[in-house]
């Protein structure tokens, strides 16, 4: 009975330190996701016209090391796309915790989405925040 018990807890103590080995104890996240109109996002707005540059700030916290920050733009309510079509997408490497963005224009009115995933530097996603702006004009 004792060395059951024993292997009981031999087994048990393994399997523990197979998934510590695996796991990640970062707590790196994204803080903030905003809209603006320059590299700060001040003052944050979710309304653009037609031509305007859009810059998504993702605000990263917790961390000091290298990761990266993948933007996706998608199509919500747009004449002509598909709701959830990727309109473009860009990966982003930096270190530190730091605002990072990401500045486009978008041409055509509507509403838009984005998704912005911090991933560290193996490409384990680590957290995700995502929203919506629009684009007014012709």
């Amino acid at each position: 009975m004792k060395s059951k018990i024993n292997l009981i807890i031999a087994v048990g103590v393994l399997v523990f330190i197979a998934m510590a080995c695996n796991a990640s104890f970062t707590t790196a996240n994204i803080s903030s996701l905003n809209f603006g109109k320059n590299e700060k996002a001040e003052p944050p707005t979710t309304s653009f016209n037609t031509g305007d540059k859009v810059y998504a700030v993702a605000m990263v916290s917790n961390t000091s090391s290298k990761h990266k920050m993948r933007f996706k733009v998608f199509y919500e309510n747009v004449q002509g796309k598909s709701k959830g079509e990727e309109a473009m997408n860009k990966e982003l490497d930096f270190e530190g915790a730091r605002p990072v963005y990401l500045t486009f224009d978008l041409p055509i009115p509507g509403e838009f989405k984005v998704e912005a995933t911090l991933l560290d530097d193996s490409g384990k996603e680590l957290d995700k925040k995502s929203g919506t702006f629009t684009v007014k004009g012709e």
